[in-house]
């Protein structure tokens, strides 16, 4: 009988280089979704980099042909507890990455989905190559959006929130640009390092974090808001046509 084999390569591959921090989502093979066990990698790298007194900033890219496709869903189905523990961490991930000391800057070369869109928004700028796509996908699946939301909604305001998630339809880098999902076009992902060290030499960790506190204090978040979006969550993957939609999908090899 075959067996078979056993993916070990690490989800997350990180690297340092001088005051750069760099995180490569390494789940090709399953769309670089967001497990929990990523989620809190990214989250446990992130602190890590805060707590090094040389490091000014987070770069995060991916391998293989998808950025992100968001949250690893296959896991969710039928068990809202699962689906609570990871909305609660990922919410943890979102905010963290929004609120960092750091700069958080998002190199997106390939097409990006759902969650993934949540986390590229929590970043404080975000660079796309040509072959850069963007698309909401939640609502095909039977979802709600609603913990991206804040992240995205202060990227894109309102309108433009709304028309991307009931459209469901996928926007290229360059309408990512006009529509301020995305900050700058770069052919080259190597240059992003380049284009942002002169801002840093020009600025500082605290200025940073202050700059920071000033916008959480000028876009507070309802206090019920996180909770009442997990629920939702929660609610959703015991839905017996969001299961049912989620078993086609993985039938089809279209999500892990």
């Amino acid at each position: 009988m075959a067996v078979a084999a056993v993916n070990t390569a690490p989800a997350v591959v990180v690297e340092r280089q001088g005051v750069f921090t760099h995180l490569r989502l390494n789940r090709a093979d399953a769309g670089n979704a967001l497990s929990k066990e990523t989620i809190d990698e990214l989250t446990a790298e992130l602190r890590a980099a805060e707590r090094s007194r040389k490091c000014r900033a987070l770069i995060l890219s991916a391998a293989g042909g998808t950025f992100c496709s968001g949250v690893d869903l296959g896991r969710l189905v039928g068990d809202p507890d699962e689906a609570e523990r990871v909305s609660v961490a990922f919410w943890e991930l979102l905010t963290a990455w929004a609120d960092s000391p750091l700069m958080t800057v998002a190199t997106v070369a390939r097409p990006v989905t759902g969650g993934g869109v949540g986390l590229v928004s929590a970043c404080d700028l975000v660079f796309a190559g040509p072959a850069a796509t963007f698309r909401l996908t939640e609502l095909t699946l039977g979802l709600v959006p609603a913990l991206i939301m804040p992240f995205v909604l202060a990227r894109l305001g309102e309108q433009k929130l709304m028309r991307l998630a009931m459209s469901t339809e996928e926007i290229d880098a360059q309408v990512a640009v006009e529509q301020g999902l995305v900050d700058e076009l770069l052919t080259d992902p190597g240059e992003v390092a380049a284009r942002v060290l002169p801002a840093l030499r020009r600025t500082s960790r605290a200025g940073y974090a202050e700059l920071k506190a000033c916008r959480r204090k000028l876009r507070p978040l309802p206090k019920n808001y996180p909770g009442y979006a997990i629920g939702l969550l929660r609610r959703t993957v015991e839905d017996p046509a969001f299961v049912a939609k989620i078993g086609e999908l993985h039938r089809l090899g279209l999500i892990p």
